[in-house]
């Protein structure tokens, strides 16, 4: 920031405007009504207001024309035109009012009533405008109104003497208005150049008062404020911040960004947390604007305990793409090793045309429990990628390299591996006969320091054809030939193994959807919603025959671990993650779905069915209910009742009808509570051997308009032990966004052991903490509770 604020420019001179074009006065006084109800005039009325910077009166109401033809009589030729370079022009000059009179002795020309001025995109309102030729100055008498165009401030006094192009001028008992309500009032002010707004003993606040206490909630008050409409800041000398009318900083100097401006250069609203891992911790971010495309955030992270940290961000938009990248560093030995510690998150992309394009990812941390202990993630493995890829309207292709960061403590980083690259592909085209052929083609090489390095490639076709019968039965008829091969070599020294699958697979599949359409509600309606609905019924067969593998030994898995079996795979050709699964042997998979859609928005669906075999296969790991002759059943449900309730529901059971999958989620907003939790209970399979059981919610509850409490919690049920707890209570209004919250981290690691955390969040919305209120106004009143 500088040390002084800018010195406003001298007034300039107010020029002439041409008066040309303005439809000449009738012998009655009276000017011709042009389309839009305006009166302009030109010619000898026109010169006798031409020191006005051509107030060129356009008055849609005139009772006193015969005074003012009489005016005219008197006046020469206007020579307005030469008077004036173009460039000067920022647009006509126009008064409107209920009266207007002409005093020839004291060169003065008087609105009264309803006075409106135009000069370019500003605006001058009052109940009384004296304008003095000579002198090019108008005098208005309030209650007056200034308007500055775009963005700018709107100013309220009453009384302004201000020069013809109402640029420059003195302005008593001021008060402006910005955008967002923040407004100024001022004993006395002066306007500049059409930029600047200089106010004495002026009051800043964009709090809205109450009549019981009219002290704002906070306000800056200071000797000198200059408002900068040109660069939207506001300057402060001799300031002094008040909260509830009592006084807690001051400052030489000080300055903003006023809220019309949406990126500036400064300090963001500072951050306070304890924490038993790391102590007290103050963040005091400063945002830095490089350009309009480009900006840089830097924290100074400052610790009790652990010292200081430096955090920064950098983010920055291109014509061909984009960069993020942020980071922190510090020296810490909270696990015994004194080192330099920190991490890095990014994301670039940059688009070379024609569908091709470049970009990175990188997430890295130097530690397992560095971002945990300072709360920057909970993610427990980090994946880094660089890539190129292309696409057209006929396909698309992908080569990348890929790292994998464990922050287990049960994964060394010997066995995570490293993929150096995968390849990825896909070309179709449309077949002579209907239909489309397609092309999938990759591969992987992954590389590990400790275990088995593994190389992949893959080709395959298919070819796809849909149709509809007389009855409207939609049939897809699908085939493809897919040939894989692998390449073996463990760390050991032994020799690398190599292995081969060939596996074709032929599907036919139809769907049956029926429509119904209820324009007058149906009997959920009332409940549901009101209004005419559409009711949706979709029967879905899929017969599918695929080759059975030997698979002794197993075919390697690297990429195709996790699989999730649920109503949006049921019907899906390839239920793997990655290439290295193959669904074998045939099978029919069989659904029912349902859909009642209402005008409204509300909606509700169902969904479910199960997977038949010949026999039982070994394709995917035990527990997840897809290897045996009956699959498990699979169903889902959903609900959605639009700004009030939304509920959806997913469940897998056995043929015993155990519960192997149980997922719930929802959310509600009613009557001031907001609230969104889930529940979740996971049967234990080969990859995670043991039950997941666990219950979350997030809450939020207006106690007033402006006053809130608000929590989450997240607890394992199948331990009986809680993961995490935090409860804040928080007031927001206009002006300003206050919380304090408290909570605790159950769960520890080798390098980071449970801790409890209190912080304070302070936001003061037109001080660049925000882009709009963030509550209902209150007034000061408001934050004392009764």
């Amino acid at each position: 920031m500088p040390a002084t604020p800018p010195t406003p420019p001298r007034p300039r001179a107010a020029q002439t405007l041409r008066a040309d074009g303005f439809a000449p006065l009738r012998a009655d006084g009276t000017a011709p009504l042009r389309a839009d109800g305006f009166a302009p005039l030109r010619g000898p009325f026109a010169r006798a207001l031409s020191g006005a910077g051509a107030l060129a009166v356009a008055a849609a109401l005139l009772p006193h024309g015969p005074a003012l033809a009489q005016t005219a009589a008197e006046a020469g030729p206007s020579g307005l035109s030469a008077a004036l370079g173009a460039q000067e022009v920022e647009g006509p000059v126009s008064l409107i009012a209920d009266k207007v009179t002409y005093d020839t002795q004291a060169d003065s020309l008087t609105a009264e009533g309803d006075v409106e001025v135009y000069y370019g995109d500003r605006t001058l309102t009052a109940s009384r405008v004296v304008y003095y030729p000579g002198l090019d100055r108008i005098e208005a008498t309030g209650p007056i109104m200034l308007r500055g165009g775009g963005e700018g401030a709107t100013v309220i006094a009453d009384f302004a003497d201000l020069d013809s192009r109402l640029r420059d001028g003195l302005i008593r008992g001021a008060r402006a208005l910005l955008r967002d309500d923040a407004r100024f009032a001022a004993a006395e002010a002066r306007r500049i150049d059409g930029r600047y707004n200089v106010l004495s003993q002026a009051v800043f606040s964009p709090c809205v008062v109450c009549p019981e206490d009219p002290t704002p909630l906070w306000r800056i008050r200071a000797e000198r404020i200059v408002h900068d409409e040109r660069t939207r800041t506001v300057h402060y000398e001799n300031a002094t911040f008040d909260v509830l009318g009592t006084p807690i900083a001051w400052s030489p100097y000080f300055r903003h960004p006023d809220p019309t401006l949406k990126r500036a250069s400064g300090l963001l609203p500072p951050i306070y947390k304890q924490d038993s891992n790391f102590g007290q911790g103050l963040k005091i971010p400063y945002y830095w604007v490089l350009s309009d495309q480009a900006d840089v955030t830097l924290t100074p992270y400052m610790t009790t305990d652990d010292g200081l940290i430096m955090e920064g961000e950098y983010r920055g938009e291109f014509e061909r793409g984009s960069i993020s990248l942020a980071g922190s560093i510090t020296y810490q030995d909270y696990d015994g090793e004194d080192r330099l510690r920190g991490h890095v998150f990014g994301a670039g992309l940059y688009r070379f045309g024609d569908g091709l394009e470049a970009g990175f990812s990188i997430e890295q941390a130097s530690d397992d429990g560095y971002l945990r202990r300072y709360d920057f993630s909970d993610d427990d493995r980090l994946e880094s990628e660089l890539f190129l890829r292309g696409s057209d309207q006929s396909g698309w292709g992908e080569v990348s390299l890929v790292r994998f960061q464990s922050l287990r403590d049960d994964e060394p980083f010997g066995q995570i591996p490293q993929a150096i690259p995968t390849v990825e592909g896909r070309k179709v085209w449309d077949a002579p006969m209907g239909g489309q052929f397609g092309l999938d083609f990759g591969g992987y090489l992954l590389k590990r320091t400790q275990g088995q390095d593994t190389a992949h490639g893959f080709i395959g076709v298919d070819y796809e054809k849909s149709w509809i019968t007389t009855p409207g039965i939609q049939v897809t008829a699908y085939g493809d030939l897919r040939a894989d091969g692998w390449r073996l070599q463990d760390q050991t020294g032994t020799d690398p193994s190599e292995r081969s699958r060939f596996g074709p697979t032929l599907a036919l599949e139809a769907r049956y959807p029926l429509l119904r359409r209820d324009g007058e509600g149906d009997w959920l309606s009332g409940l549901l919603g009101e209004g005419p609905v559409t009711h949706l019924v979709e029967p879905i067969a899929q017969a599918v025959f695929a080759t059975y593998q030997d698979d002794s030994p197993a075919f390697p898995n690297e990429d195709s671990q996790l699989v999730e079996f649920d109503e949006t795979s049921l019907f899906s050709l390839r239920r793997h993650t990655g290439w290295d699964g193959f669904e074998e042997g045939s099978r029919l998979n069989l659904g029912l779905r349902y859909a009642r859609l209402g005008d409204d928005g509300t909606r509700f669906s169902i969904a479910g069915g199960r997977v038949l075999r010949p026999r039982e296969i070994g394709s995917f790991p035990a527990g997840i209910g897809l290897n045996k002759r009956e699959s498990d059943f699979v169903g889902a449900w959903s609900l959605d009742l639009p700004g009030t309730v939304k509920l959806a529901h997913r469940i897998r059971v056995g043929d015993d009808l155990e519960i192997n999958r149980n997922e719930v989620y929802g959310s509600t907003a009613l009557a001031g509570l907001e609230l969104a939790g889930s529940y979740a209970w996971l049967a234990s399979d080969a990859v995670t051997p043991i039950d997941r059981h666990e219950v979350a919610a997030e809450a939020r509850y207006g106690l007033t308009r402006n006053w809130y409490v608000g929590g989450e919690l997240q607890r394992d049920l199948e331990s009986e032990r809680w993961v995490r707890t935090e409860a804040l209570v928080g007031y927001a209004n206009e002006c300003v966004d206050f919380a304090v919250y408290v909570g605790r981290r159950f769960t520890s690691t080798e390098d980071v052991p449970a801790s409890t955390y209190f912080g304070l969040r302070v936001n003061l919305w037109a001080l660049g903490a925000g882009d709009g209120p963030a509550a209902p106004a209150a007034g000061a009143c408001a934050p004392k509770l009764q």
